[in-house]
């Protein structure tokens, strides 16, 4: 069975998309997987991703603010689904993105700038979680007990 790949875009890709990427790798149950990006990534994770992961037992290791271009190059893993985050501009995609990527809005955040608060970081985060378990939900009922 072949895996379902999703890319979770915002605008700097240092908050929203990687906890997005961890926590749907987490959840996926190896059917899906997840990468993020921003249209103008920040140099550095926000400081509340690796303390929001570590409190669903998850790790920050790995993740990083990139750019949706990365995602764009020949060699890269197209996505199947490209879920944004924020009330944001969507990007000029290719061609064969705009016939064969479903894209989506979540919109878990409103237009940025965000507020930078760890607990605006939380209910983000929430938001988040609660999307991607109400999407994930489904799939992972239909999967047979072991």
């Amino acid at each position: 069975m072949r895996k379902t790949t999703v890319l979770f875009v915002c605008p700097d890709n240092a908050l929203l998309g990687p906890l997005a990427e961890a926590y749907l790798n987490a959840q996926g149950a190896g059917l899906v997987r997840a990468f993020s990006a921003g249209l103008k990534p920040r140099s550095e994770l926000h400081p509340s991703v690796a303390k929001l992961l570590s409190s669903r037992a998850l790790s920050a290791e790995g993740l990083e603010p990139k750019s949706l271009d990365i995602f764009l190059m020949p060699h890269a893993p197209k996505p199947d689904r490209m879920i944004y985050l924020a009330d944001m501009e969507k990007p000029e995609l290719p061609d064969d993105w705009q016939k064969s990527v479903r894209e989506h809005a979540w919109a878990v955040a409103g237009k940025p700038p965000f507020p930078a608060s760890f607990a605006a970081s939380v209910e983000y985060f929430r938001r988040i979680r609660q999307a991607i378990d109400d999407a994930v939900a489904p799939a992972m009922a239909a999967i047979p007990a072991a």
